[in-house]
């Protein structure tokens, strides 16, 4: 089995084995989550619209539907589905500044604040008015890492 061209490197804790073997397993499941994952949000689409039509629904908006007989899953007894219904409220700010305008408040719902310009940081670098550093100051490097999968060639 051959993930890379890079050297491994062993620690105390750590054989080529055991990172042979993780990296198979982290590989292996990945490769079945995904099509799983695709699979599980297509059973959600079909079992959220049976469950509107065939569920009862609860003052919340909610579908509840009854399954003819129990399964268990680990160590849950499940005996019905529930499709539940939760809401959110997100400030229209269109209808907040139509709003403002007519009853003559719009400074108190939208007061002056400064706005950060990040283009205006590298204009003023060039112009000598902000150094190297601090320029790094404002844009810090922030550091990521992700699994990608080597393939054989």
């Amino acid at each position: 089995m051959q993930f890379s061209d890079a050297p491994v490197t062993r620690t105390a804790a750590t054989s080529e084995t055991d990172l042979e073997r993780l990296a198979a397993a982290y590989t292996y499941i990945r490769n079945r989550v995904e099509p799983q994952t695709a699979e599980l949000n297509q059973l959600k689409k079909k079992l959220s619209a049976m469950t509107q039509q065939l569920g009862v629904r609860d003052e919340n908006g909610s579908y509840t539907v009854a399954l003819q007989r129990s399964y268990d899953v680990g160590d849950k007894r499940v005996s019905g589905l529930k499709w539940q219904r939760s809401v959110t409220r997100i400030a229209d700010e269109e209808a907040a500044e139509r709003i403002a305008k007519k009853k003559k408040c719009t400074g108190r719902l939208f007061p002056r604040q400064p706005v950060f310009d990040p283009q205006e940081v590298y204009v003023l670098f060039q112009e000598g008015r902000l150094t190297e550093e601090e320029v790094d100051e404002i844009f810090p490097e922030k550091e990521t890492f992700s699994f990608v999968l080597v393939k054989e060639q």
